[in-house]
């Protein structure tokens, strides 16, 4: 598998982070490599800074989600439009992970994984800044997650994924578009289905340079532990 990736950047309203994360995975990635921003209104203020980004490169592209709204159809349009084979998916407004692209690559390619999960959360690992009520819910959930299922994975609910694009094309993902649960989705089905998944630890610092947050915590926790209870069931048959 050659070493080359397109990376899907859903974003709402980053006009700050936007620059910034681009003009750094562009400058600090050597290897072929393709930056896709999607949004989903043309009134977005992202909008404006990612037209000008794709102006300065061939390597970066902004696109209009039209399948729905939500980082769920905003990784599909981004996939349907991607060159490579290796996709990753990640969160504009986390900054720090750009440091473990290259070795979160290397480890999909080198162990032929078809997943390789971000972690903020097993040695090596580290979460910052964000809102407090949702690292607390974050937390609990990925430790009482991995208990109850054994499952070998410290942080199933990171939107931070490395993936080949054939595993996304070949999971079934059924979530409601609320924030990034269509990630937990996918990753508890690409471990129920067999497809080879391993994370890596990365050191995440949420809205350093400010943005809008949709965290809104009646819908998440209720969609978060619907595919909870589902993961648990499913994971617990299959063993």
């Amino acid at each position: 598998m050659k070493k080359e990736l397109s990376i899907i950047l859903p974003v709402f309203n980053e006009k700050d982070s936007l620059p910034i994360m681009v003009r750094l995975l562009n400058t600090t990635i050597k290897f072929p490599k393709e930056i896709i921003i999607v949004y989903d209104d043309e009134k977005d203020n992202s909008v404006g800074i990612a037209k000008e980004l794709a102006s300065e490169s061939s390597d970066i592209k902004a696109i209009h989600n039209q399948l729905g709204r939500g980082a769920k159809y905003a990784v599909e349009t981004g996939v349907r439009n991607s060159k490579y084979d290796n996709i990753l998916i990640t969160a504009v407004d986390e900054i720090f992970p750009i440091i473990s692209v290259e070795k979160m690559l290397e480890t999909l390619i080198k162990n032929n994984l078809d997943l390789v999960s971000g972690t903020r959360y097993s040695k090596g690992g580290m979460r910052l800044g964000g809102s407090l009520l949702g690292a607390v819910l974050s937390k609990i959930a990925n430790k009482s997650f991995n208990i109850l299922t054994n499952i070998h994975l410290s942080d199933c609910t990171t939107g931070i994924k490395m993936m080949k694009k054939s595993l996304w094309n070949s999971v079934k993902l059924e979530s409601k578009p609320i924030a990034w649960c269509f990630a937990f989705e996918l990753t508890i089905k690409a471990f129920v289905n067999g497809f080879k998944i391993d994370e890596y630890p990365l050191k995440s610092v949420d809205r350093l340079f400010g943005g809008s947050s949709t965290f809104k915590l009646g819908p998440w926790v209720k969609e978060y532990l619907k595919w909870f209870i589902w993961g648990y069931l499913n994971i617990k048959k299959k063993k």
